[in-house]
Parts: structure tokens; C-alpha cells; sequence
């Protein structure tokens, strides 16, 4: 018996192409019949290799499938191995010679190959090898046409990895990028990449006020727009909601990434035409670039979103590059929102009370409620220490409601306790997540049903820039709050956010004056000037003047001179307090 032909001698073999129904035991002619039958009907072609001789034969759908139906020609093993895609060649001879050796007795392989008449479908092709001493080895298998389902699946699979909405790769496709660039990385001679993190401003109130069409549609544009700042080589996808990572293949320095965001930040200079009408937002990018150390796709992509998250932090609409000052202060802010979790079971929060007195009479006439954290090793925190933390966490709406319920219960428990007293009011400041929660109404009706404080004992504060930014969402909640009798003031006011037009839309009882421009009444003719035409400017609109950061006595004074202040509130009139001391302050 000769030995098989090597892979080098094959293409001097001569062959020749004939089937048989393949014999089978004790069987008759009628039953080989029966087999070939069934064999036509499964649709595959057969083969097998009579490897002393180191021939092919095939079937004659087996031919068909080739592009050799109808002719006359013999393909040999180096022909046919022709027929094979050359990614797939390797895995093919791999699995023949495991057969001849007996590695393994049978294989199962998806091969690309392509007809004799040029085209290129998707096979699979089963082999398996039997020895025995009578016919030595015999190896023999099918070929299955599987292009429709293979072509399917690879779709599926690209489907898969792309966003419906913008046909962007998603983040499963990002993460390939990701790997295979990370596997180049350690070639020197290849410059380093970089990561930004896209996250779009203002998209959330665009999104409620406009609807969810509207956001689609901005999506859409900014994924068009971010792509026209991206070389040929780089790779946009959107991760999720609102935000884009853009993988940017070469960049010699972090002055190149930062360019890069800068083009980013350029394609949303001009506003974008949605739901029939022209929206301007902007982007805070977060910078990530390579080094030479160890990197993996998730370390790159979460220093990249936190240098993101700090740009966002500090007003949005900028590039920040990351550095491990801006990791180690986000784990901060991790612990101190895990620590505000902890201070809601434990009731480590509590109110204190700041009086507000009448500018006329300087009787008191209520309080404003201010949130104050008993932290167990920092020991007592101002809201300011703490209230960004609990709004990045989404905690906020949580910890504002609890705040509510308590000045609410407060308030009623004075009220009904000096009966004597002028009747008291009591200010709440709202943040934004407050003002545009679904819920946000009903927590506060069910805060004064359950306290059993009248709606007109309570004022909700927001600060312009909050009011203007959610003025879609807001005004139709407050206006349904005012009707209940319930206050609404605006804190902060005259930092010119406000509009004249937009201020008659809101439900407005009171406008606070911004502290800052009452500490410069005194020896600030320019400052008194604006102040007092605040004033009168909010009386014209039939609207009480709160004025805060009262620090003097000349502020003071010289504000009892000028008049129509209806409130007036600060440290020179009395410094937040705890209930004990505020209650003092009501039974005087």
C-alpha cells in the first residue's frame, strides 16, 4: 500500500471523479438505492478520500456545489483546496492531518469558499475517519451549503453590534476596538491612542421638554456632527443615552486629544433644528490618553468618563484630561454618597432654623429651613458640604423630601404651640431633580396633609438658574402648587438668568435678592442702585422682596432707609439655629 501524497505533492496527482453510494453491510441493491435517495434528499454533497491512491471523489451534488455540475473536468485535492478562502485553508489542513494521524476521528468546519464560477458562499464541511485492518483508513464526510443561515447570523451579529438609533458601533463593538488597539499598544513604534467620552449638556431637559422624538432626532444630528471631527482611522459609538465615546487612533501628545475635543466641541456651536425648532446644547469631554503601562478596556474607559464627569461638574460645555487627582476625588465623592445612604437610615441629618423678620415692623415672620449632616467623624456639615454629592447620587430627591416633611411637622408643631405668635412660615429650597420629579407635587401636598400645616404657612425656593433651566417642567407643577395656597419664591435673583417674559410666566410670590448685591450697598452706589430697582421692579409686578446676607448693621440700617423690603434674613438678624433655640426665638 503506498503512502498518502504529501501537501506539496498534491498538485501532481492524477485524478479522477466518480461516486458510489457508499456500501453498506449486508446490504442489497435495493437498499443502497434507498441511501442515495435519502442521501439527495438531505441536500449536502458526499466525499471521500481514497488516500492510498490520494483522490477526491465527490458526489454529484457535491459538483454542483463546487461549480462542476455538467463537467467534464477532475478536480484534484489542490484544486479544490483552491476553492478555499485562505483564512480557512490552515484549519482545514489542520483538521485532515489530526484525521490521517488519529488525533481525532471526526471534524466539523464553516468554510468560505468560492465556485468555480466565482462565487463565494458560506460551507460547512464534516469529515471522519475509520481504520480497520481490511480497508486500512477511510476518510469520508458531507458538504452542506450554509450561506443564507451563515449570512444571517454574521447580520444578526452586526446588528448586534451597532446602535438602531444612530448606526453607530455600540459598546460591545467599542470593546473590540478596544482589546485589538490595546494588543498593538505594546509595538513602540506605534504612536499612543486616546479615549473622550462624550456626554451631551442639557439633553435631559431637550429630551422632557420636547419629547422623546425631539431627543432621537438630536441624537441622530450629534452623532452626524461628532463623526465629521474624527479621522478616517478613529472610532465613534454611542454607549448609552446621551453619550459617545470616540477612540482616536494616533496622537502624539495629549495636546492632539485635546484638539480633537476642541473640533468635537466646534460641530455644536451651531443649534439643531428639532421638532420644529432650533435647540443649542454643547458637550462636556472627558480625555483619556494611553500609556505604557498595563491598560484594560474598562480602566481606560472609567478615567475617561470620570475626567467627564468633572468637566460636567464645573459647568459643562469643556474638555478635562484625566489625571489621578480627579480618580482619587471621585472615590471621595463615592464614600461620602455611601456615607449619605448611611446617614438617612441612621437619621444623622437635621434642620436648622434661620429667622426671617418683617422689614417693616422687624417682627418675626418665619423661618428658612436648612439641611445640616451630624457626621460621626467630620462632625457637623453645612448643606454646602454635602448637597452636590447628594445630587450627583440622585439622593437628593430623597433626602429633599425628608427636609420637606420635617420644616413641614416643625412649623405646624409651633404654630399650634404659641397660638399667640404672628403665624410663621417656613422656606424650603428646591434643587433641580426636585422640581422636575414626577412625584414631586404630590410629595409635597402629602407633606402638609400629613403635618397638617395650611399650604400658605409654606414657600418653596428655587434659584433662577434652576427655574429657567426646567421652566417647561416647572411652571405647570407650580402653578398647581399655588393654586393650592402654597408660596413659591426665587432665590438668588438678579444673576440675570432671568427674562422679563419668563417672569411673568412663573407663579411667583416673592423674589430674594442675591446676597451678593446687598453686601455691597454700603459704599457701592452702583450696587444700591440695582438693588433698589430690583425692589421696585418686583413691586411693580405686585411681588414681595426678600433681602438675604443681611451681615451689618449699616446693611441693615441703610436698607430700612431705602425700604419695600416685605422680609429681611441674615447672620445680623440671627444665624441658623437648632429647633431648641428657634422655638426660644418664637416664645420671645
Amino acid at each position: 500500500m503506498r503512502n498518502p501524497p504529501r501537501d506539496d505533492d498534491r498538485a501532481h496527482v492524477t485524478t479522477r471523479v466518480d461516486y458510489q453510494t457508499p456500501a453498506v453491510s449486508g446490504s442489497t441493491r435495493q437498499d443502497r438505492s434507498a441511501w442515495a435517495l435519502a442521501a439527495s434528499v438531505a441536500n449536502d454533497g458526499l466525499w471521500y478520500l481514497d488516500v492510498p491512491e490520494g483522490r477526491i471523489r465527490l458526489s454529484p451534488r457535491a459538483l454542483e456545489l463546487l461549480g462542476y455540475a455538467g463537467d467534464d473536468s477532475t478536480p484534484s485535492v489542490a484544486d479544490l483546496a483552491a476553492h478555499v478562502d485562505a483564512s480557512h485553508v490552515r484549519p482545514l489542513r489542520d483538521a485532515m492531518r489530526q484525521l490521517r494521524r488519529g488525533d481525532r476521528t471526526r471534524f466539523e468546519l464553516e468554510l468560505r469558499m468560492l465556485s468555480r464560477g466565482g462565487e463565494r458562499r458560506w460551507m460547512m464541511i464534516r469529515g471522519r475517519a475509520r481504520r480497520s485492518g481490511h480497508e486500512g483508513l477511510v476518510i469520508a464526510g458531507s458538504l452542506a451549503d450554509i450561506d443564507r443561515r451563515k449570512r444571517a447570523e454574521l447580520t444578526l451579529r452586526e446588528e448586534l453590534r451597532r446602535d438602531p438609533l444612530t448606526g453607530l458601533p455600540n459598546r460591545a463593538a467599542l470593546a473590540e476596538w478596544l482589546m485589538a488597539r490595546i494588543a498593538r499598544a505594546s509595538n513602540a513604534a506605534l504612536p499612543r491612542f486616546a479615549v473622550l467620552y462624550v456626554d451631551l449638556d442639557r439633553f435631559k431637559i431637550i429630551n422632557d421638554s420636547l419629547g422623546h422624538a425631539a431627543g432621537d432626532a438630536l441624537l441622530i444630528e450629534t452623532s452626524r456632527r461628532l463623526s465629521t471631527a474624527l479621522g478616517p482611522n478613529d472610532l465613534l459609538a454611542r454607549v448609552g443615552g446621551d453619550e459617545f465615546v470616540a477612540l482616536v487612533d494616533a496622537v502624539g501628545a495629549e495636546g492632539d486629544a485635546q484638539r480633537i475635543a476642541a473640533s468635537m466641541q466646534d460641530t455644536m456651536r451651531s443649534g439643531v433644528a428639532v421638532a420644529g425648532r432650533e435647540v443649542f446644547t454643547s458637550l462636556s469631554v472627558g480625555v483619556r490618553v494611553s500609556g505604557s503601562w498595563s491598560m484594560k478596556p474598562s480602566d481606560l474607559l472609567r478615567d475617561a468618563d470620570v475626567a467627564m464627569y468633572h468637566a460636567k461638574r464645573h459647568g459643562g460645555a469643556r474638555t478635562m484630561m484625566f489625571d489621578q487627582t480627579l480618580f482619587e476625588e471621585m472615590a471621595t465623592r463615592f464614600r461620602v454618597q455611601s456615607e449619605l445612604h448611611r446617614a438617612l437610615q441612621h437619621e444623622e441629618l437635621r434642620l436648622a432654623y434661620q429667622p426671617i423678620f418683617d422689614g417693616t415692623n422687624a417682627r418675626l415672620c418665619g423661618f428658612e429651613a436648612l439641611a445640616r449632616w451630624n457626621h460621626p467623624t467630620r462632625g457637623r456639615l453645612c448643606a454646602g458640604d454635602f448637597v452636590s454629592d447628594a445630587n450627583a447620587s440622585g439622593l437628593i430627591v430623597q433626602i429633599g423630601r425628608w427636609v420637606l416633611g420635617e420644616a413641614c411637622r416643625q412649623l405646624a408643631d409651633w404654630n399650634r404651640e404659641y397660638p399667640q405668635a404672628t403665624p410663621l412660615t417656613v422656606a424650603v429650597n428646591l434643587c433641580d431633580r426636585e422640581l422636575i420629579d414626577p412625584d414631586f407635587v404630590a410629595s409635597v401636598e402629602q407633606a402638609l396633609a400629613v403635618s397638617g400645616l395650611p399650604p400658605s404657612r409654606l414657600v418653596l425656593e428655587m434659584t433662577e438658574g434652576v427655574m429657567m433651566t426646567h421652566m417647561e417642567t416647572a411652571v405647570p407643577a407650580l402653578r398647581r402648587l399655588r393654586a393650592l395656597g402654597v408660596q413659591i419664591q426665587l432665590d438668588d435673583f438678579g444673576r440675570g438668568y432671568s427674562s422679563l417674559s419668563a417672569l411673568r410666566r412663573m407663579p411667583l410670590t416673592a423674589i430674594k435678592i442675591d446676597k451678593t448685591f446687598i453686601a455691597g450697598i454700603v459704599g457701592d452706589e452702583e450696587c444700591r442702585a440695582i438693588v433698589g430697582t430690583i425692589a421696585a421692579f418686583a413691586r411693580a409686578l405686585g411681588l414681595d422682596v426678600v433681602a438675604e446676607g443681611v451681615e451689618t448693621s449699616e446693611q441693615a440700617a441703610l436698607l430700612t432707609e431705602m425700604g419695600g423690603f416685605r422680609y429681611v434674613q441674615g447672620h445680623f438678624f440671627g444665624k441658623p439655629s437648632v429647633a431648641g433655640d428657634a422655638e426660644e426665638l418664637i416664645a420671645e
